[in-house]
């Protein structure tokens, strides 16, 4: 199995100003407390359509769309960085042929975002409101209404619990619609003596972009700091074709925490199984210096061919068949000893 490929290292050293060596080791924490991002204005329209539905998280939709998914990743000291992935036909968010005639088709929605915190109540208090950019485009060519795309949103946020409300709305503003999502962002200090990890992404494509300064929806793709991930939402992936992971640990210790950039030591072990538990594929253990976990996976099976006494007589691969499997990965930690474990589900074509 290759190594985790060299642009994937590189693109993680240059999130190291958004992704600190704190939130890498789990063992470090910044001396200010995290501090929630100051208040916005919001439209009293907006507002009024967001505590309408919050109790039962069903709110009023002029036009429909859903949040589907979300997935936290680390962020700089003791904060978290929860992405929320929603779709939409594209006839409902309104695009239309760019002015600019490039051919492209664009959708000039209203976007906001309204967090609120869970105490210990289980009372919800107001923690920040703002309006993301959302300057969405599509190719113009074989654009269809009735297709569905996928959006992403990412924010960085303290530990905690959290329901967000998110609202779409015409330019006029004349048609609103929100809905809504709850999420629970652990506690880095928690992670002392313990190994958290993300949920495993199946990725397309990765790339190194200008980190942005402002909250902004995305179409078909998430970010994180400098980095672009397109994501294989679907996860299905065709016969014979590599399956590349990525996910992140924190709590990890370093191998020496005075040296200038902490490295730690982290062991994985990746195993294929059936839906319904059998094995399929393991690879040996792969080794990791880095809380960021890139790793392309060949899908193909050793098949061994015996002789009446148990001998191998021939050995060889064949590509996973068609079918659904959990990828299973098991992370130990080295130096202190501790384990983790996540998995994503995944389907050959």
């Amino acid at each position: 199995m290759k190594a985790p490929r060299t642009i994937a290292i590189c693109l993680a050293m240059l999130v190291a100003m958004t992704v600190s060596a704190q939130a890498a080791s789990g063992i470090q924490a910044r001396k200010a407390e995290a501090k929630p991002p100051a208040k916005a204005s919001m439209p009293k329209e907006v507002l009024a359509l967001v505590q309408e539905g919050l109790a039962t998280r069903q709110g009023r939709q002029d036009f429909p769309f859903t949040i589907f998914k979300q997935l936290v990743l680390p962020a700089q000291g003791k904060d978290l960085f929860p992405v929320f992935f929603f779709k939409a036909k594209n006839g409902d968010l309104g695009y239309a042929p760019s002015a600019t005639g490039s051919g492209e088709m664009e959708a000039n929605l209203n976007a906001f975002i309204q967090l609120f915190q869970t105490d210990a109540t289980g009372a919800l208090k107001p923690f920040m409101g703002g309006k993301p950019m959302a300057a969405l485009k599509l190719p113009g060519e074989g654009y269809s209404p009735e297709a569905e795309e996928w959006y992403s949103l990412g924010l960085t946020l303290p530990s905690g619990n959290y329901a967000i409300a998110l609202v779409l709305a015409s330019p006029d503003m004349k048609k609103m619609s929100v809905a809504y999502a709850d999420v629970t962002l652990p506690s880095v200090d928690s992670l002392q003596g313990a190994l958290w990890t993300s949920e495993p992404v199946i990725i397309k494509a990765m790339d190194q972009v200008e980190q942005e300064q402002r909250i902004t929806i995305h179409r078909g793709n998430y970010r994180w700091g400098a980095l672009q991930v397109v994501p294989n939402i679907s996860a299905e992936t065709p016969a014979g074709e590599n399956l590349e992971i990525l996910f992140f640990v924190l709590g990890a210790a370093p191998k020496d925490a005075t040296a200038p950039r902490p490295v730690n030591d982290l062991e994985v072990n990746f195993e294929v199984q059936t839906a319904d538990g059998k094995p399929a594929i393991k690879w040996a253990p792969q080794p990791y210096e880095s809380f960021f976990i890139n790793q392309p996976l060949p899908l193909l099976q050793t098949l061994q061919t015996t002789d009446e006494k148990g001998t191998v007589i021939k050995t060889e691969k064949k590509p996973l068949p068609a079918g659904k499997y959990v990828l299973l990965c098991q992370v130990t930690d080295k130096v202190a000893g501790t384990k983790g474990d996540t998995k994503v589900a995944f389907e050959v074509k």
